[in-house]
């Protein structure tokens, strides 16, 4: 069984290596894994593994109870932390392996600010010969050298700097999300502070979509990306209802909840007020360039 982004699913790694998929019931309001619903279905279905993995992730998967409902029949949890990783190795999300997950997965370059790379990590030494075989050398001929140093680099700089910098991402999407609330922007999850990690979810359908939106915000230089949300459909795949909103980078340069409200008036702007994008563009060029520098990181030397 699987929830979340392509890589879980029948056109993703899952699929192309003959996994039979089925769909982890969520609630399409609370936005959480729907437990009663997935404990019938998982007592019916008795799957070996549960992938727990999404693209859009505003709060915490219920990991400790899924496990024991697996443990029935030796189930097991893989937790794709692609975008969490930086936020569970600050303590601003939950940890999967405390939680049952047998393995976490992660990118190196989303909160976790480092190379373009791979993570894979787990606590049971029963399955180091598996996965590691299992990957080499029939997934990944090579661990790529070049990358060494910089992984190395970003993760001196997350332990002296990670807890802080993880806090304020968590914090700077909180304030965007009510920021954008409030000037007229539906947000996903707003009975519930609109999330838990470094995203948020604007429901945009009002105003032509995830797509038209995006490019538009695009233009004026705000970069988003188009997202499915609950109410779409497969049919909705190239231009769904949502607009998926991070707050990695900014909160890098420095910005903090003051910039938020800057923010979310420039993208309302945009959205709802159809100022064209070409006159917000200096807005928000300005903005970015009265941040010149990186935070929470090494001040360079010489």
């Amino acid at each position: 069984m699987a929830v979340g982004a392509v890589s879980n699913r029948s056109d993703g790694p899952a699929g192309v290596r003959g996994l039979r998929i089925h769909d982890v019931p969520v609630d399409p309001v609370e936005l959480e894994v729907d437990l009663e619903a997935f404990t019938a279905r998982a007592r019916q279905i008795r799957p070996k593994l549960i992938a727990l993995g999404a693209s859009m992730t505003l709060f915490p998967f219920p990991v400790r109870e899924m496990s024991h409902i697996l443990a029935e029949w030796g189930g097991r949890i893989f937790f794709d932390g692609a975008h969490q990783l930086g936020l569970i190795a600050g303590g601003q999300f939950q940890d999967p392996l405390a939680e049952g997950a047998i393995v976490l997965t992660g990118s190196a370059g989303k909160t976790f600010s480092g190379p373009q790379s791979g993570v894979i990590v787990w606590d049971d030494p029963a399955i180091t010969l598996p996965i590691t075989h299992a990957i080499f050398p029939t997934l990944a001929a090579t661990h790529q050298v070049n990358r060494v140093a910089a992984l190395a680099a970003a993760a001196a700089e997350f332990l002296e700097f990670g807890k802080s910098y993880m806090a304020q991402i968590v914090a700077n999407a909180q304030a965007l999300g009510r920021a954008m609330q409030e000037r007229g922007v539906p947000m996903l999850g707003a009975h519930k502070n609109f999330t838990r990690t470094h995203q948020v979810i604007a429901d945009v359908r009002q105003w032509g979509g995830g797509m038209d939106v995006g490019t538009r915000l695009a233009e004026a230089n705000i970069i988003t990306n188009k997202n499915l949300i609950p109410t779409d459909t497969s049919d909705d795949w190239d231009n769904p209802g949502g607009l998926r909103i991070g707050t990695t980078e900014a909160t890098r340069y420095g910005m903090k909840e003051a910039e938020m409200e800057v923010i979310a008036d420039l993208m309302a702007g945009v959205i709802c007020r159809r100022r064209p994008p070409a006159e917000v563009r200096p807005h928000v060029i300005d903005l970015r360039l009265s941040f010149p520098r990186l935070h929470y990181c090494y001040d360079p030397v010489g």
